[in-house]
């Protein structure tokens, strides 16, 4: 098959489900029903993927939510307590070296240090304009000017809004 992107658990349900078809019933009754059953009322219903019988498991795609499920699915109900704890210390190993990983990318000495070095002076030179004001506004402030000098003198301020 070809790579997919798989962003729900709904559709690793329906991986999950084909990947368990294709085992033994040895490893399919070791499974909860009650597992099994969420599994396929959770599922994907649009969702389609066949496993190619023709190329070996290990050749075939899954997301990494399947992976995650197969996981877990291997460590409580498939293997041996020997299997456990091999899978456990794999998973231990696993989570050390993304806590490293995670601790080198945003360890905040790091951080501050990396965007000192990153700074540049920028010199910029700001000139000075002189403004002007356009045709339009000096006729609109003359006649603000006109009209609040009429309505002051008149005794009246009717002039309440801008023009």
């Amino acid at each position: 098959m070809e790579p997919q992107m798989i962003d729900t658990y709904e559709k690793a349900y329906v991986q999950i489900l084909e990947i368990i078809k294709h085992m033994g019933e040895e490893y399919i009754n070791k499974i909860p029903k009650k597992l099994l059953n969420f599994f396929e009322q959770n599922k994907d219903k649009n969702y389609i993927f066949k496993l190619d019988e023709t190329k070996d498991f290990k050749g075939e795609t899954f997301s990494s939510k399947t992976l995650g499920l197969l996981a877990m699915i291997e460590s409580e109900y498939w293997a041996t307590p020997e299997e456990k704890k091999i899978l456990e210390k794999a998973l231990a190993e696993n989570e050390k070296k993304y806590q490293a990983q995670m601790r080198k990318k945003y360890n905040p000495d790091n951080i501050f240090k990396n965007k000192e070095s990153k700074v540049e002076k920028v010199e910029n030179t700001i000139t000075l304009a002189e403004y002007k004001d356009s045709i339009f506004v000096k006729i609109k402030n003359w006649f603000k000017r006109t009209f609040f000098k009429v309505a002051k003198y008149r005794g009246r301020f009717y002039l309440s809004y801008n023009i």
